[in-house]
């Protein structure tokens, strides 16, 4: 693929560039490894046509009544009360055709606003306290583009918290179920995160090193050229 170029941090990737292989996935796309910023991405000529991934997210079963769903949300939340002061104004990016965290983070207190390229596709204005983006991540057609975005809506001291599966969390990624999904196209790992941090202005104030992350914004470090 002469001309590949990673879509968080734009290198031109080298000849050739790391193709990896997942015995889970559609044996009709392929996984290139980013040697800068680590990032594993699907190349945009394997990805679904929107209709078909809007579809997609149509199935999930993702309410209120899923007990296993709402309380993975409400563990994540206990995090944040735990590593992020005096929100006020959340904001949930990338919220799907039902909004459950947007309810629950209501439910304790918060004020919470929902965004969705699909579903509710408005772009916010003002800044928030916290952006959170559970399980979007990975679906992020132009990452660096979705990063700006989400920065734009971040002040100094403000907090990203993000759940994605992590890549070099996995032992073995030929045989990992996460690239199996096709609407999943772009995998991060630590070192993509710390890449991200250090090019977007944030701190990295909390990690499980497997699915979950919170960063800080530091404003004097970031720059949206």
């Amino acid at each position: 693929m002469p001309g590949l170029k990673c879509s968080l941090c734009n290198s031109e990737l080298a000849s050739p560039p790391k193709f990896l292989s997942s015995r889970k996935a559609q044996k009709n796309r392929c996984f290139v490894q980013c040697p800068v910023c680590d990032l594993i991405f699907v190349p945009e000529k394997f990805h679904l046509l929107p209709q078909d991934e809007a579809a997609r997210y149509r199935l999930h079963d993702n309410t209120l009544l899923n007990e296993g769903y709402v309380r993975m949300f409400l563990e994540k939340i206990e995090l944040i009360r735990q590593y992020c002061p005096d929100i006020h104004s959340v904001l949930d990016y990338g919220c799907g055709p039902e909004p459950v965290l947007a309810q629950l983070i209501k439910r304790e207190g918060f004020d919470c606003q929902v965004f969705d390229p699909y579903f509710f596709p408005e772009f916010p204005e003002g800044s928030y306290d916290l952006v959170i983006s559970t399980e979007v991540f990975e679906h992020f057609r132009d990452v660096k583009m979705e990063l700006h975005k989400i920065r734009s809506l971040m002040a100094q001291g403000c907090f990203l918290a993000v759940m994605t599966s992590f890549h070099d969390a996995a032992s073995d990624f030929s045989d990992w179920w996460y690239p199996s999904d096709p609407t999943h196209i772009c995998f991060f790992g630590m070192r993509t995160f710390e890449w991200i941090s250090k090019q977007f202005g944030f701190e990295i104030i909390y990690t499980d090193r497997k699915n979950f992350i919170i960063l800080k914004a530091e404003s004097s470090a970031y720059s949206d050229s």
